[in-house]
């Protein structure tokens, strides 16, 4: 039973502490579930990795990536500047001066180049081997072990469902110098890098001939939209190879002339992008039909 005080003239008091106490208990409980089912919802949309299964009527994107424009003259190291300048000097060097293209060009078409498609939760499986990103040191220059490209490649993040590996192999060794006949130290220094932002994700050397750095890809890692992966030696700062975060299969690495096809792509209106390390992304529509084809070109420039 509710008690009234006060004093003459004064103004009433009601004591419902009773009552109080029930309704404030009822709502801390309401309150609490409300926000242990959001966060049990926010944390179930967050978990969610692509899933592989049958695709019903899936079609094909095709199309080719072009550069406006000459190709750009290559960036130049002074390897004097540089361990191993005698040895790292036998591949793309002149002059004393070490050349990487990161800007390739052959007829217009242009190089390097990934092209994915945005935003598919379910459909075809991973190629095999997908898992591992390969990646080799060969004669002072960081490549990547397998496909078209070699200075650019894919990397899975654990939105893929899948437990992604980047491996790093030492195959340098110069047996005429006796310090580096078992091996040219190399130094990857692993960057995620987002517009002008580079944050270090990984760094370890490979000191001897054959020795392999193996990295699992973390959760923390490419967080960002349009965050990729850059690899530099610190030994030797023109060493770079590249690789672009995806987590689903929708992806092609262009061929030499440009040109890209990503088949079984379930019917639907998608985001397409392509990635090149030195001229950024570029973003298109695409729209495929059941069992259709769709083309998507993209045009980069200087």
């Amino acid at each position: 039973m509710n008690q009234v005080t006060g004093e003459p003239g004064g103004s009433l008091m009601i004591n419902t502490s009773k009552k109080g106490d029930k309704q404030m208990n009822r709502f801390v409980r309401l309150f609490g579930t409300t926000v242990a089912v959001s966060l049990l919802s926010a944390t179930f949309v967050f978990a969610a990795s692509y899933s592989e299964a049958p695709v019903s009527g899936g079609g094909t994107v095709t199309g080719k990536v072009t550069f406006k424009g000459p190709q750009p003259p290559p960036e130049m190291f002074d390897l004097a500047k540089f361990p191993q300048a005698e040895f790292c000097g036998k591949v793309d060097s002149k002059d004393g001066k070490r050349m990487r293209q990161d800007v390739k060009v052959k007829d217009g078409a242009l190089a390097d180049v990934v092209v994915f498609i945005e935003k598919i939760e379910k459909g075809k499986p991973f190629p095999a081997g997908a898992e591992e990103t390969k990646m080799v040191s060969d004669n002072c220059r960081f490549l990547i072990d397998g496909g078209p490209s070699k200075a650019v490649g894919v990397i899975l993040t654990k939105d893929s469902g899948k437990k992604g590996v980047l491996k790093v192999t030492n195959l340098d060794a110069d047996p005429s110098d006796p310090k580096t006949a078992e091996g040219v130290l190399h130094n990857p220094h692993g960057y995620d890098v987002k517009g002008s932002m580079n944050t270090t994700i990984f760094n370890k050397p490979v000191p001897k001939k054959g020795q392999t750095l193996d990295l699992e890809v973390l959760a923390r890692w490419f967080k960002k939209s349009e965050s990729f992966l850059k690899v530099e030696c610190d030994q030797h700062n023109y060493m770079n190879a590249w690789a672009l975060p995806v987590d689903n299969p929708y992806y092609a690495i262009v061929g030499d002339d440009g040109s890209f096809s990503i088949d079984q792509v379930p019917p639907g209106k998608y985001t397409i992008k392509a990635f090149h390390p030195a001229l950024g992304f570029q973003k298109g529509q695409v729209e495929v039909a059941a069992n259709g084809k769709a083309t998507t070109n993209f045009e980069f420039s200087k």
